[in-house]
């Protein structure tokens, strides 16, 4: 009788070393997966949380507008720093469940979908180590819990303060220089026709898709980058319903640096954001 008991620890004890083994040499990938969430938290919840309701997608521009500005609205802002308005939308749109309304800034449309992102934060059923999505998930949500805090005070308050001033003449300049050139042409017209299908795509699914567009600081708005990528996308898009109308109080907005406001003026756009999504049957 003892024998059978000594080859069924010996199996077992074989099994959990081939295990160890394999969850060893998988290590580098799976932390690279979790540094990946960790990077892009707001990506990471997409996909484990409920779909939301309304969703922002875009830029750096829109991701300085942060979910906890939004006191009345839940919304999901899956903008990307340095990234692309087609990434956030190809991602929305691998899910089986989309949300009701799709904000979308068009400031910068240079930039094409960035595949790895889709990768790991698009739905995938054939994505490897499919048996680490609840770890995943779980690493996710208490990384989320540990890293947020209420800003409900600073949304009362600083609305309410003067604007502060920032020297950023030197970054303007800087991006004065690139917005007058002509060398992201070809790509801005790329793009902006392949968002065109993606949008027509989730509309058909029963998801508003509507555009905005951010202030920009000093004249920047009427430069070359500026002006063609706002004329494509019209075209494209000639319908007045994915236009709103937005108040974004120009005056009353700072910036930082050529691109990205500071946290009074980015509440100040959120509070213009949410007035809309009240106001819109499509968001519920």
């Amino acid at each position: 009788m003892k024998r059978p008991a000594k080859a069924s620890v010996a199996v077992a004890g074989a099994l959990l070393v081939i295990g160890l083994t394999e969850f060893l040499v998988q290590l580098p990938s799976l932390y690279a997966i979790v540094k990946q969430d960790r990077s892009f938290p707001a990506l990471s919840r997409y996909v484990f949380e409920r779909t939301p309701g309304v969703v922002l997608v875009g830029s750096s521009m829109t991701y300085r507008v942060m979910e906890g500005y939004f006191l009345k609205s839940p919304v999901r802002n899956i903008a990307i720093s340095g990234g692309s308005p087609l990434t956030g939308l190809a991602i929305v749109g691998s899910y089986s469940s989309i949300p009701h309304l799709a904000m979308v800034e068009v400031n910068i449309m240079s930039r094409p979908i960035d595949h790895g992102l889709l990768e790991q934060f698009g739905k995938s059923d054939a994505a490897p180590y499919q048996w680490f999505r609840p770890f995943r998930a779980v690493i996710s949500l208490v990384y989320y819990w540990i890293k947020t805090k209420s800003v409900a005070d600073d949304v009362a308050k600083l609305p309410q303060l003067p604007p502060s001033d920032y020297d950023i003449a030197a970054s303007v300049e800087s991006a004065a220089r690139e917005y007058g050139a002509s060398n992201l042409d070809e790509a801005i017209a790329k793009n902006v026709a392949a968002i065109k299908p993606m949008v027509e795509e989730l509309e058909r699914r029963g998801c508003h898709v509507v555009f905005y567009e951010l202030p920009y600081p000093g004249q920047l708005g009427d430069y070359h980058f500026a002006v063609l990528t706002r004329t494509l996308m019209h075209a494209t898009f000639p319908d007045p319903k994915n236009w709103p109308e937005f108040d974004f109080h120009r005056s009353e907005l700072r910036w930082v640096d050529s691109a990205h406001m500071d946290e009074r003026s980015a509440i100040i756009v959120a509070k213009e954001i949410e007035r809309y999504i009240a106001s819109s049957p499509a968001a519920f």
